[in-house]
């Protein structure tokens, strides 16, 4: 039997709210106030601040990626460095978290792959943040 990934998950939108015109201290204040709220993500790209929910279906479509691309990585004796989400930040102009990540050949402290799970339409700073980090690729799904 065979089922595709839009069986296997309900996708509801996620949701999404911009506030543009916020400063980088006014962006690290909301962000210490959602701390410990699960579920939500920020990301603050020149003045624009996104709050993001992410949901279990974000979630599944993430595991399934990362697990179907360190398959690839083995099979094609790839090295390779996953980074997960951990924040990336340049002070004062962007901080975000892509979905997953990955350095290739050795470690580095900026992904050489950035992938970016998008239940709903993206964002007007989706691909900025990464241009402005000097990520050489960004996929989305």
């Amino acid at each position: 039997m065979t089922q595709t990934l839009e069986n296997a998950v309900n996708l509801p939108e996620e949701q999404r709210f911009f506030k543009r015109g916020l400063s980088w201290e006014q962006f690290k204040a909301i962000q210490a106030s959602f701390e410990n709220v699960p579920g939500v993500r920020l990301f603050y790209c020149e003045g624009i601040l996104e709050i993001v929910t992410i949901g279990k279906p974000h979630e599944v479509i993430k595991c399934l990626i990362a697990g179907l691309l360190i398959t690839y990585f083995e099979v094609k004796s790839i090295e390779f460095f996953p980074s997960g989400s951990f924040s990336q930040i340049i002070p004062k102009i962007v901080e975000y978290q892509a979905d997953l990540s990955y350095c290739f050949g050795t470690d580095k402290p900026v992904s050489d792959l950035c992938i970016e799970v998008v239940i709903t339409s993206g964002s007007p700073i989706k691909l900025q943040k990464y241009k402005l980090m000097q990520v050489p690729e960004v996929w989305f799904w």
